[in-house]
């Protein structure tokens, strides 16, 4: 019986391997129509280029050009906010970003600092900045989209840049996760805890639901052993490390092949917890278990953004986007721009929504309805929070058919919950009709280190859920 079940298992992975080289030379073939170089050679030829730099400079600009899918995350220690990466689509090509920007809080001032040896372009990474060694900036993993979007490239490597420094190191170790995008990292006992993702090479696509540990301290991955039953396979969830060492799932999304041509996306809303087993002290060894949810829960959303409270087990989220399938050809998205406050230090996660205190007279009190006080709509935008206030930053909208990429950018006062605080405007959404050509719009404004010849407007049908 075990010889058969061997050979069965053969059989099984030789057909896999013909199916794969299959469609590995139907890309290749496609990809000879279109006259783009393979992906792994645009990769390959940038961080090439990055590697023969030799100086760090360090560039004022406006404002980060419009872009969605990037980190967005606070300095540990200096009141600055720290912007990487990226990706823009402009009805025509999609262009990808490596730029790394600092936004200095006290000054309202941003700053593009070039330094040599950076990762490669990419965007729905995962990133973390803890203060050890004077300060630092971790990347994992992302996705590289060719030009045509005909092609993408799963990263799995592991960056880490020197705050104080400014220096770029790539880490090699082994044991690490495959290449993936939309997966989560948080920094939990001095070890970088990720989870989840997904890969798609468009002609086939896997979700991820596997748990690795980084140690920060001997530069080693591990994958984690875990009892209990596992959320689902997930890209796009939220993951929060909490101080006792537990970590908090919660929601994401995956899509499923119905038949042949027609997959079917599904947001999910659950919540898991992650408990270090007893007497374990290197996130060696956890047990999941799903949790339930109390307080306002929010609808079912996918691509929110959202912000941990350090020192506090609570969590901001903002916006989202739920798509509703009717059928292969009738989708229908609906944008958020609501708060909610996740707080973790109940012994049920409790969530509550965010209500302003201080509105005109007759104006609605919530965030969804507020549209003249708050930013509007959107989803893959970046969420930050620093000294009690909270910052946001671009994203994508749809008006009509057409998909809007933002560069706006706000802040907001926790501790007094009033307006909006409006940093920098983006006219985006007056500017463009739901019936206007791509190349109708406003331009991408200031780049920070990509081409900005384009408009803030493509035609997408469906929206990433990263």
């Amino acid at each position: 019986m075990g010889k058969n079940k061997k050979k069965g298992a053969s059989r099984i992975e030789r057909a896999t391997a013909k199916k794969e080289k299959k469609i590995a030379q139907r890309i290749k073939k496609d990809i000879g129509k279109i006259g783009e170089p393979e992906v792994s050679t645009i990769v390959a030829h940038i961080e090439a280029q990055n590697k023969a730099k030799i100086k760090v400079t360090e560039t004022k600009i406006d404002n980060p050009s419009r872009r969605s899918n990037f980190t967005f995350l606070t300095h540990p220690y200096k009141d600055e906010i720290i912007l990487f990466g990226g990706e823009f689509h402009n009805g025509k090509n999609t262009i990808m970003y490596n730029d790394l920007i600092f936004y200095n809080i006290s000054n309202n001032t941003w700053t593009l600092v070039d330094a040599p040896g950076a990762p490669p372009s990419r965007s729905s990474h995962s990133a973390v900045s803890v203060a050890a060694d004077n300060g630092q900036l971790w990347i994992f993993g992302g996705e590289f989209a060719s030009p045509s979007e005909s092609q993408f490239y799963h990263y799995n490597d592991l960056w880490v840049f020197g705050l104080k420094n400014r220096n770029w190191t790539k880490v090699m170790a082994e044991g690490g996760p495959c290449g993936r995008s939309g997966h989560r990292m948080v920094l939990s006992k001095r070890h970088l805890v990720l989870f989840g993702g997904f890969q798609d090479n468009t002609h086939n696509y896997q979700y991820f639901n596997d748990l690795y540990a980084f140690s920060l301290a001997d530069y080693k991955w591990k994958t984690i052993k875990t009892s209990g039953q596992a959320p689902s396979p997930r890209s796009g969830c939220q993951m929060f490390a909490i101080s006792d060492g537990r970590i908090i799932v919660y929601g994401g999304y995956y899509k499923e092949k119905v038949k042949k041509d027609y997959d079917k996306g599904t947001i999910l809303i659950d919540m898991h917890m992650l408990t270090p087993e007893k007497g374990d002290i290197d996130c060696s060894n956890y047990r999941w278990s799903k949790v339930k949810q109390a307080g306002f829960l929010p609808t079912a959303r996918c691509s929110l953004s959202s912000s941990p409270i350090p020192g506090q087990n609570k969590a901001y989220v903002f916006g989202g986007v739920h798509d509703n399938e009717q059928g292969e050809d009738d989708l229908t998205s609906t944008f958020f721009n609501e708060l909610y406050m996740l707080d973790m230090e109940q012994s049920t996660p409790t969530w509550r929504f965010v209500i302003y205190h201080d509105l005109p007279s007759g104006e609605p009190r919530s965030f969804a309805d507020s549209y003249s006080y708050t930013p509007s709509p959107r989803s893959h935008s970046g969420l930050a929070f620093k000294h009690n206030t909270l910052f946001v930053y671009g994203g994508i909208v749809e008006k009509g058919s057409k998909s809007l990429t933002l560069n706006d950018f706000y802040s907001l006062d926790i501790k007094k919950l009033k307006n909006w605080n409006v940093i920098c405007n983006d006219d985006i959404l007056k500017t463009v009709t739901s019936d206007s050509s791509s190349d109708e719009s406003m331009s991408t404004g200031n780049s920070s280190s990509e081409s900005s010849e384009s408009d803030g407007s493509s035609s997408d049908g469906q929206m990433d859920t990263d």
